[in-house]
């Protein structure tokens, strides 16, 4: 299996070179994960699943422009600018794919899910966007070939916020690491946050491979192509 990272910036100003796409990845030149940006489709992906529909997950939020190619089109909840959409209520398969979600705290008024994608014997988890993953959800992960997860924040904790008996947001590169590993040997990190960008990209990566211990840490950038 041959993923394309397309994008490595998170929803702020900040860009550097070869991080400057939001959220997209592209598995076999064939399914598209996410798409932060219109030009994701000139690949002509056979299906686009989404993880959450905040706007550097699905560039056509903001503008509130209908999203209506002919291909099959999955999300975990209906949305009024994806007609067509097939809301995902359990495991799925496009082609030889085998989707399995798993349900992801990150947003209050959004309902988010990551996903366990498998061909042949290969598996990987692609997380979205995590305020944190519940225990019971967590159980049900199997060892993976690869994780891709998020770098919002390279803090512990990370920034979580609380609204009664709810948190939302993101949790932190060394909360990830701890949640992520038991599962893998290989861990891929983007949709980096303000603080990427406040050294050299560089200085920031070698940041987050300080963080590695018996898991390999990978610190993406736009365009990186990973195999399994």
């Amino acid at each position: 299996m041959k993923i394309r990272i397309f994008g490595t910036r998170g929803k702020i100003e900040p860009k550097a070179e070869d991080h400057v796409n939001h959220t997209g990845f592209l598995l076999d030149d064939r399914i598209l994960i996410d798409i932060g940006e219109p030009e994701y489709m000139k690949y002509r992906p056979e299906a686009v699943v989404f993880t959450h529909f905040h706007p550097d997950h699905a560039f056509f939020v903001p503008e509130k422009q209908k999203f209506t190619p002919k291909i099959p089109l999955f999300g975990p909840e209906a949305h009024e600018l994806i007609p067509e959409l097939k809301v995902i209520n359990g495991e799925f398969r496009i082609g030889e794919y085998s989707f399995t979600p798993i349900p992801v705290i990150h947003a209050l008024k959004l309902k988010s899910l990551g996903y366990i994608i498998q061909k042949g014997q290969k598996k990987i988890f692609i997380t979205g966007d995590v305020a944190w993953i519940e225990k019971a959800n967590l159980a049900e992960i199997p060892k993976l070939d690869l994780v891709i997860t998020e770098a919002s924040f390279i803090n512990k904790g990370g920034r979580i916020n609380r609204k009664k008996d709810r948190i939302f947001g993101h949790t932190g590169v060394p909360n990830l690491i701890r949640l992520l590993s038991p599962h893998t040997q290989k861990i891929a990190f983007c949709h980096y946050g303000e603080w990427f960008f406040e050294n050299a990209p560089e200085k920031s990566k070698a940041k987050i491979k300080s963080l590695e211990d018996d898991v390999q840490l990978i610190p993406a950038h736009d365009g990186m192509e990973l195999e399994i």
